[in-house]
């Protein structure tokens, strides 16, 4: 995993861009005033899901959380990887170090004994009946040190001043959050609270459900240095000997965890509505080969959650090329055996295992492997009769071929995307290319230093357009029409911009200058001026069109909380979108 992708894995978008400019909730979405123009009518939405933004006013600019901390604080992208890796806990370029005052620790501890008396008290019965009705023992409540916060806002933070710690120390913790007059309060309220151990066994921090309207629904401890939820899968302090014995199956929620523990399954996790980070998957693959994830069937088509797949799965990919590397021809690690447990249409784990155990057992145990997962619900999301459906699965689907680094296994991928797409292989490769072979360990006395683009994903399309321009400057004139917003990884619009600029390699940061030699030494197929013209042209089509058509959903997502006088209003945003998609499809069939 990049720097970059540490970075967002920690940040919210929603609490980012919140400091800035107050936002209203708007279904899935947040909308407020655009903090780059005047407005007097919210025109700047959020979109969490997509971790986006975008102003459908006359900035008309959107992006992701790195583009909206360097367009707002006015810094350049070094500037913003500096402040944003400050703001997250992510240290440059060293690794965090160990926190020596436990403090922070007994802090939580005291916080957990708090919680678990005032849910034992009157107060708490409310709290109680819903713990019963979700199907938890008392056991099951006391093993896991459930507990319920007050709803005043205070209480937590008089008792634990009362103990002689302070304020500072409790916002450490990620007990507190500031108000808008800068007080500390509590941040849980009238939720019932989940305690969260690290996989030393430490109290790091708390998951907090409301017990009423409240949103969000969820609610972590603030981040904080013994607090990082990538860094954490729900209950695997008390999962690692299940784990090494059976292998591990991952599921979404607390409550699914507990209430698997509760039914002897004690080999499962949370991960807490997240994909897989390469810390958590650096926890798995420590102790198990064979992981299982669990899923909604109601939403493996959709995006989020595929892509959250895909992080999944090359996340652990690439932590194996990376013990490759040092591993003898003979001690050589294997892959891990990632599996789909898709779920039964409207049912979560906890409803399932308290309705049929055995039932559980069977899903778990019948787990589908990622990749036919995938080939499945992609082919059935796109359509595969049309060149453009073709190409979007094979947008998906080509990195993580190329992520596994079993040369068999990868070369059996290859074969069965080519299938699926009802193309040759050499047809698919002409078109995408073909992964190469990681080498399995080095071949000469040089160190590889990491830097903050030593990537866990790639984007092939964004890379083979920016290493034709790089290697072929005879091909600048055609990009006239190349934007940077086309490009949706970070280091990819980077280079780009940089390279609009005429900057020189001397004078690029660090992180940039590595991706920036990565990408000129990239190898591509031999082709002569004509073919490498049109590889671009087709190149700079493709981002055009992904670029829109993420317009389009960010738009539908926008247009989906209004009502139809509204839309009326907006009716000539809509038709500029379709135009510019339809004259792009247009001037490719010319």
């Amino acid at each position: 995993m990049t720097v970059v992708d540490d970075i967002k894995t920690r940040l919210d978008i929603v609490d980012l861009v919140s400091q800035y400019v107050p936002l209203q909730q708007s279904g899935a979405s947040f909308k407020g005033l655009c903090p780059f123009h005047t407005e007097k009518t919210p025109s700047f939405f959020v979109f969490p899901n997509r971790q986006t933004w975008r102003c459908f006013g006359a900035c008309a600019t959107g992006g992701d959380a790195f583009s909206f901390y360097m367009q707002k604080e006015n810094v350049d992208f070094s500037q913003a990887l500096k402040g944003l890796a400050q703001i997250t806990g992510v240290d440059l370029p060293t690794r965090r170090t160990a926190l020596k005052d436990d403090s922070l620790y007994k802090i939580n501890d005291a916080a957990a004994r708090f919680f678990s008396r005032y849910l034992a008290s009157p107060e708490g019965i409310p709290a109680r009946d819903y713990v019963k009705e979700r199907g938890l023992t008392q056991d099951t409540v006391d093993s896991f040190q459930l507990g319920l916060s007050p709803g005043d806002g205070y209480s937590l933070k008089r008792h634990l001043l009362s103990l002689g710690y302070a304020e500072g120390q409790l916002a450490l913790a990620g007990l507190l959050a500031q108000s808008s007059d800068g007080a500390y309060q509590d941040l849980f309220r009238r939720r019932l609270m989940f305690p969260i151990w690290d996989p030393q066994g430490r109290l790091a921090g708390f998951g907090g459900r409301a017990l009423d309207d409240s949103n969000p629904k969820y609610l972590n401890s603030r981040q904080g240095p013994v607090f990082d939820k990538g860094r954490i899968l729900f209950g695997f302090h008390l999962a690692q000997k299940a784990i090494k014995e059976r292998g591990v199956v991952v599921v979404e929620g607390y409550m699914d965890a507990i209430v698997a523990h509760q039914g002897g399954f004690s080999n499962v996790v949370a991960s807490m509505g997240t994909s897989l980070t390469r810390h958590q998957a650096a926890l798995l693959q420590d102790v198990t080969k064979e992981v299982v994830l669990a899923l909604d069937p109601d939403a493996a088509g959709q995006e989020a959650t595929l892509r959250s797949l895909e992080s999944s799965w090359q996340v652990m990919q690439r932590r194996v090329m990376a013990r490759s590397q040092r591993a003898t021809l003979y001690e050589r690690p294997s892959g891990p055996n990632l599996k789909i447990a898709p779920l039964p249409q409207g049912k979560d784990p906890d409803e399932i295992i308290l309705e049929n155990p055995s039932h559980w057992e069977q899903l778990t145990t019948e787990a589908v492997p990622l990749m036919e997962f995938l080939f499945k619900a992609l082919s059935a999301k796109f359509d595969l009769s049309t060149a453009q459906g073709k190409a979007q699965v094979a947008e998906m689907l080509f990195p993580l071929v190329a992520a596994t680094p079993d040369h068999f296994e990868q070369d059996r991928h290859f074969r069965n995307l080519a299938q699926l797409l009802g193309v040759s292989e050499a047809t698919l490769e002409a078109s995408i290319g073909r992964p190469r072979p990681q080498r399995t360990r080095p071949t000469g006395p040089t160190t590889v230093t990491a830097t903050p683009f030593e990537r866990l994903e790639k984007d092939p399309l964004e890379e083979y357009c920016l290493a034709l321009l790089l290697q072929n400057p005879r091909l600048e004139p055609l990009a006239s029409d190349l934007r940077p917003e086309q490009f949706q990884r970070v280091e990819n619009r980077e280079v780009f911009t940089n390279w609009l600029q005429g900057s020189t390699i001397e004078s690029l940061d660090q992180g940039i200058s590595a991706h920036f030699n990565y990408l000129t030494g990239k190898l591509l197929p031999p082709s002569d001026l004509k073919e490498k013209e049109a590889a671009l042209s087709h190149c700079i089509h493709r981002l055009e069109e992904r670029h829109l058509r993420q317009l389009k959903v960010e738009e539908g997502l926008r247009l989906s909380q209004m009502e139809p006088e509204e839309i009326n209003q907006h009716e000539k945003e809509i038709l500029k979108i379709n135009d510019d998609i339809e004259a792009l499809f247009r001037s490719r069939s010319v």
